[in-house]
């Protein structure tokens, strides 16, 4: 796999900044202070990361730390009602629609995203796919799918019976994805 193409990002980030995500794209050693930067910029001093080897590698606890971000990696449960940040990694992207797709076997990977205030996920470039299409026969192949697939496409929105819309009901209020070159 190589990492993911200018204009398939550019796709990506126009596709995200739609519904009101945020995208950037920094290499895998910029990946820790890219995130550290993002929660200070928005005011968030406490956070839970759902560390993956990528994570792990590129530093991102430790730069949070660093930063003065208080950061929590064990009992998510019990932190992410209070934690106003989260972190993990997606294991692929749709560009056509600016989605992050989950696929986790691990309650603590799905809290993450689903219970800050703001979510940050991460994305190899080379995951990502042009469509929607592509993203349900790299499913369709897989030997045996985990307990949890879930499409991530901006902020949480829903609306009432009236057809009122709000934000941050059934998830985060912001949400940035961070594009790493993988490769």
């Amino acid at each position: 796999m190589s990492s993911i193409t200018d204009d398939l990002y550019e796709l990506f980030k126009k596709n995200l900044e739609s519904v009101n995500g945020i995208s950037k794209r920094v290499p895998k050693a910029g990946l820790g202070k890219a995130v550290a930067e993002v929660f200070k910029e928005h005011g968030i001093s406490s956070a839970c990361v759902f560390e993956s080897p990528l994570l792990k590698e590129a530093g991102v606890v430790s730069e949070l730390a660093a930063a003065g971000i208080n950061v929590h990696t064990d009992h998510i449960r019990l932190h992410a009602e209070t934690d106003k940040g989260g972190v993990s990694e997606a294991q692929h992207g749709i560009a056509e629609l600016g989605t992050i797709v989950q696929e986790q076997d691990d309650v603590d990977g799905r809290i993450v995203a689903t219970m800050s205030e703001y979510y940050i996920g991460i994305v190899k470039g080379s995951t990502i796919v042009p469509t929607y299409d592509d993203m349900f026969d790299i499913l369709s192949k897989t030997p045996q799918l985990p307990n949890y697939v879930g499409f991530i496409t901006g902020p949480s929105r829903t609306a009432d019976i009236e057809c009122v819309g709000t934000v941050g009901v059934h998830g985060p209020i912001d949400l940035c994805i961070i594009v790493v070159d993988d490769e």
